[in-house]
């Protein structure tokens, strides 16, 4: 029902307009009544009609006037004017103020009907449009959230400039903070693995649970913006003034950062790791500050879990050379030729423990890593094979999968397993008989390496193959000559030799089938990168 109030300074005609329609009928009921417009200014605002007829002609406050005061406060209610021909120029006056229509006393009452039915159907048609206003307008504002995390997104990858008017005008719609006189990024990563098992729900719950952490513990003393990037990190865009010491402020945002982490240790089944950027004066460069937090992250890699980290702490003045030694590479290709995977395994074990000692840099790590993976594919290719038959899984790259891997732990495991599985698979490839003969050439080397005068003749002749055939096939399944193999044999042996305390080179030599030592110091040198008494010297270095 649509309310209406009379006004009018007659009570036999407001008696009257009463009963001239069937109001409940037609969708109305009189709500209310006045006698001239003061009156009425003082009824509207408890019976809130939504048509209002008046008569222009009424003491102490007139119609016209009423409908002055009226919309000075109310736009919204429909007046109808009720006028004899003496006051037409004031109703014509009165429909520049708005008023809907002017009706002529005395009211006809099928004038009067329609004009009520008409001002019916757009109060209806007015009602559905605020309707849908007021839902498109929850819409914005339930969107508003989305809305603020995409521009921030954009903000933090740098795809927005401050001369675009556009850009400023948004971020005083969207409310995010530009008055600050410096900015940092802080982006936190939730801690898993495969052993968590998540479904998106979850991985959605714990992300807005660590989020409502995070503004509960920041919202007392730091102006910020927060949003989630494409990896569903949680990002923070962090501000602050220079009445404030820099200093100071970074204190401060670590003592809450590490504040939130030990929280979230504490109450959850999970930890968080959080990298913090450099402090930039513009906040339209907060994407160097954020690609510095993320590299903080990564170093989570080599320093563990549930920390915060600052670029400032793990950026790298200049780059470590020697993580992956010359002699670790000769030895661990060596261990892959004679197929000792206790060897290659304890050799890869012993750079890892290098790197964590050296607590290095999370891409030197990967490089380190890399320079490990090459010599693996490297001796795949020496023996003949293809890197297919030995990865035939090409869903996704070495790279990608080495990026995937979230500690040094992982990393160290996932190669050896590499290793492991290009030992095993060129082991099944070879021919048994092809593989027993190799065997053979190798014990019998490996009983007479002392030997002076031990050479390939000898061996074919022992072992009754046919010294091209044997060259061939040997080298075929090997990646080396049986001349290679011999020599990097007794290199090994003698490295042995030295490790278990033999300290003479010439006596050393000798036990591994040299007649001339200084032959023997330019084929260790050859194979380890140093002489032999550069060697002598590390281990007792060491």
């Amino acid at each position: 029902m649509l309310k209406i109030m009379i006004v009018d300074d007659e009570f036999y005609f407001r008696e009257a307009i009463k009963i001239s329609l069937p109001w409940n009928e037609l969708g109305f009921e009189i709500c209310g009544e006045a006698k001239n417009g003061r009156d009425a200014l003082e009824k509207v605002a408890a019976i809130k009609p939504e048509i209002i007829i008046v008569d222009i002609n009424m003491p102490i406050m007139d119609g016209l006037e009423f409908v002055q005061h009226l919309r000075e406060t109310n736009n919204d209610i429909k007046i109808i004017i009720l006028t004899g021909h003496s006051e037409f120029n004031y109703a014509r006056q009165a429909v520049k103020l708005g008023v809907f229509n002017y009706l002529l006393k005395p009211v006809d009452e099928e004038e009067l009907k329609k004009t009520l039915l008409d001002l019916r159907n757009i109060i209806n048609k007015e009602n559905r449009i605020k309707m849908e206003m007021d839902r498109l307008m929850q819409q914005v504002r339930a969107s508003m959230p989305l809305l603020k995390d995409k521009f921030l997104n954009e903000l933090l990858r740098g795809n927005l400039s401050k001369k675009d008017s556009g850009t400023i005008k948004r971020m005083e719609y969207l409310k995010i903070n530009s008055v600050s006189d410096y900015y940092l990024a802080v982006t936190i990563e939730v801690d898993t693995d495969e052993d968590f098992n998540w479904d998106d729900e979850d991985k959605q719950l714990w992300k807005f649970a660590v989020s409502n952490i995070t503004d509960e513990i920041l919202s007392e003393g730091f102006v910020f913006d927060r949003c989630y990037d494409n990896d569903d990190r949680i990002c923070i865009i962090i501000g602050a003034n220079d009445d404030e010491d820099r200093n100071t402020f970074l204190s401060g945002l670590e003592y809450k950062l590490e504040w939130l982490r030990s929280i979230v240790a504490k109450y959850m089944d999970f930890s968080v790791t959080i990298g913090v950027g450099e402090i930039r004066d513009d906040l339209f460069d907060i994407a160097e500050s954020y690609k510095e937090s993320i590299v903080a992250l990564k170093n989570k890699v080599t320093l563990g879990k549930n920390k915060v980290i600052l670029y400032s702490s793990v950026a790298e003045p200049g780059i470590k050379v020697n993580l992956f030694t010359v002699e670790q590479r000769s030895q661990l290709l060596m261990s892959m030729r004679i197929a000792n995977e206790k060897e290659v395994d304890m050799c890869i074990t012993q750079i890892f423990e290098r790197m964590r000692c050296e607590n290095i840099h999370y891409e030197m790590l990967f490089v380190a890593c890399i320079e490990l993976i090459s010599v693996c594919f490297e001796f795949i290719i020496e023996v003949g094979a293809s890197l297919e038959d030995i990865f035939p899984d090409k869903q996704l790259g070495i790279i990608e999968k080495l990026q995937l891997k979230k500690s040094i732990n992982d990393m160290e495991e996932w190669i050896k397993e590499i290793y492991r599985h290009t030992l095993e698979t060129i082991k099944k490839n070879k021919s048994s008989k092809a593989s027993k003969t190799i065997e053979e050439v190798k014990n019998y080397i490996g009983e007479n390496y002392q030997n002076y005068e031990l050479n390939i003749d000898e061996i074919a002749r022992n072992l009754f193959i046919n010294y091209a055939h044997l060259c061939f096939i040997f080298k075929r399944d090997t990646g080396v000559t049986i001349n290679e193999y011999l020599t990097e044999f007794r290199i090994r042996k003698a490295k042995d030799l030295f490790d278990s305390g033999n300290t003479l080179i010439h006596d050393v030599a000798s036990k591994v089938g040299y007649a001339d030592a200084n032959y023997f110091g330019k084929c260790f040198k050859k194979f380890y990168g140093i002489p032999p008494s550069k060697y002598l010297e590390n281990i007792n270095r060491n």
